[in-house]
């Protein structure tokens, strides 16, 4: 294979064309045999191949810096740059991390997990540069929607002047699932108009004994009656495009040539590629191949997509939101059932929020479906549009808690302590399926306050279910000695440790982690000896609202009973979300272990 030669950048320089066409075949059948074993992005990384491969041949690596916008584009590029033995346990403990890491590797300038971010962070690298007096190149690879996120054109706003600087838009017309918005319509419409490319270049062929000056403004003239003003040149960049991102010569012969354009200005290169590029269900179907899971269980987002959809027959005042997930966050069947009452807003998640108190102001019930680790990205829109209005918003947090081999970028460990801060906003965690169908009919039923439903990317099984759901917290069993306050799915964790300590503790399950249940929390309490709270997030969520309560209330001699089990505050790195509760304390054994202590 021509990819076990392939130690540095500087390997692919002495390649052929041939060569090069093969090594994007080689690197297609790593990616599929990689993601078929450890899971991992497979559409994404098999659009991007051959602008990858281009990127590395042209430009100097070692030197320049190339800054990825969403990660999940990035396997070629981490095969290209030593590291195709760490990729043999892709998002394992001891394998590469599925998104682009400068702890991981030098070839790595940025963290990349989350989207729109990249020009941001190439723009400031490159007046970094400009203020050292240097003038290597930094591109910026965009692609998977990343033009919906506001961040991009706050970004881009900036450009204008700056030299040796390159935007490389990999446009697959996809984000997870299929783009949305205006800047979708507009892409398509650069795509429309490559056909009169070859009328543009006759225009200019027969302007050349004109003065340049002249000539450039004819052809500027012809250009705008064929394409209407270009939107990336109105913000500085020289635009090159629609290119065919999957035509590796030509790619090669473009880049050689905007590397010297770029000494002059900023460049935007618009390259058309398919997601799933080289494999056929995959290119049958890039939203459900987007990424390759190994599990395929009963997760909660499900549950939530079909109780959502129940509701919504007889209330027609339910809608949902969501931003560029819908298939991650269950929403599916209710986007087919329901479009008239169904928004993708893209990767937007500050407008998702603000848009959804719109709509609550109006006496509707939105639904706002966004992870965990995005979700945060919408803090101050929470806070300002939601909050200070007591709008009834339902916030629907998935894949909250420990975020398994997606990473560090993805841990959902701060929602309850961004959320609980908040007054008046209630925040409930179900412990299994029965109890989140019935979160999700009382948040579609609640119009006081905004509400939040928050759950892990795990298998909602149905632990003691009830049908009787209130306010307060759930008593799983009575006993002695010790008390364990569970939230969510952790009782699944408490529930196998008791069995092994062979301990009888009272266990309660926390339904609302605000407003919580102190009562009944007291009530057992002053009777046991030792209490432990175990709750995955970290200090600050559940913790913080009984300590400042203990103290409020006078009750700081309950104080040396309490340990609270949280997560640290160390990034959680790539691996199983079994192998992350393990490492932070909350495993089976180790609980069962402190339960026999006491």
């Amino acid at each position: 294979m021509i990819l076990d030669n392939i130690k540095k950048t500087a390997d692919l320089k002495k390649l052929s064309i041939a060569q090069l066409t093969e090594l994007c075949s080689e690197l297609r059948s790593e990616i599929i045999r990689i993601t078929a074993k450890n899971g991992g992005h497979l559409g994404s990384n098999l659009g991007a191949v051959e602008l990858i491969v281009a990127i590395h041949y042209v430009f100097d690596i070692e030197a320049d810096r190339l800054i990825f916008d969403v990660g999940h584009q990035a396997y070629a590029h981490k095969l290209l740059t030593g590291r195709r033995e760490m990729m043999e346990n892709l998002r394992t403990e001891h394998g590469a991390s599925g998104f682009p890491d400068p702890a991981e590797s030098e070839y790595d300038h940025f963290i990349a997990g989350h989207a729109s971010t990249s020009i941001s962070a190439a723009l400031g690298m490159a007046k970094a540069r400009d203020l050292d007096g240097k003038s290597h190149k930094v591109i910026s690879f965009l692609g998977d929607g990343s033009l919906s996120g506001g961040m991009i054109y706050e970004a881009m706003n900036n450009v204008a002047g700056t030299k040796n600087f390159i935007v490389i838009l990999n446009d697959n017309q996809m984000s997870i699932s299929e783009s949305v918005g205006a800047m979708k319509l507009y892409l398509a419409k650069l795509l429309a108009s490559r056909g009169g490319l070859s009328f543009r270049r006759l225009v200019s062929k027969s302007l050349t004994f004109l003065p340049r000056a002249v000539a450039r403004k004819i052809e500027n003239f012809v250009k705008a009656i064929i394409q209407g003003n270009n939107i990336f040149e109105e913000f500085g960049f020289q635009y090159v495009g629609v290119l065919d991102g999957h035509d590796l010569e030509k790619l090669i012969k473009i880049f050689t040539n905007i590397r010297d354009v770029a000494t002059y200005k900023p460049v935007l290169v618009h390259a058309i590629t398919q997601k799933g590029k080289g494999y056929a269900e995959a290119e049958r179907d890039a939203t459900k191949m987007h990424g390759v899971d190994k599990s395929h269980t009963n997760k909660y987002s499900g549950v939530f997509g079909q109780t959502i959809v129940k509701l919504a027959e007889n209330d027609n005042k339910i809608v949902c939101i969501t931003a560029a997930m819908k298939t991650g966050t269950g929403l599916s069947e209710f986007s087919e059932k329901f479009p008239e009452r169904f928004f993708d807003v893209g990767i937007a998640e500050e407008h998702a929020v603000t848009f959804a108190a719109g709509l609550a102001k109006q006496g509707y019930k939105p639904f706002v479906c966004i992870y965990s680790t995005f979700l945060q990205r919408a803090f101050d829109q929470i806070y300002h549009d939601v909050v200070l209005q007591n709008l009834p918003v339902r916030f629907v947090i998935d894949k909250a808690g420990f975020p398994g081999a997606d990473g560090k970028t993805h841990a959902g460990l701060y929602d309850i302590s961004m959320l609980q801060n908040f007054p008046n906003f209630a925040i409930m965690a179900p412990s299994g399926r029965t109890e989140l169908e019935n979160m999700v009919k009382f948040a579609s039923e609640y119009d006081e306050a905004p509400v939040a439903i928050r759950f892990p990317k795990a298998e909602a099984t149905d632990i003691k279910p009830s049908s009787e759901f209130t306010l307060k917290n759930r008593i799983i069993v009575e006993g002695t000695m010790t008390l364990i306050v569970s939230v969510g799915d952790m009782l699944d964790t408490v529930l196998k440790a008791v069995t092994i300590s062979g301990k009888h503790p009272t266990i309660i399950d926390v339904r609302f982690i605000q407003p919580f249940d102190f009562d009944t929390f007291y009530h057992y309490a002053e009777t046991h000896e030792k209490i432990i709270f175990i709750e995955e997030g970290v200090w600050g969520g559940l913790s913080s609202i009984v300590t400042e309560k203990l103290f409020g209330d006078g009750k700081q001699w309950l104080f040396p009973r309490i340990q609270f089990l949280t997560a640290t505050k160390v990034a959680p790195q790539h691996t199983s979300r079994d192998g992350q509760l393990n490492s932070s304390c909350f495993s089976v054994p180790e609980l069962a272990t402190m339960l026999r202590s006491n």
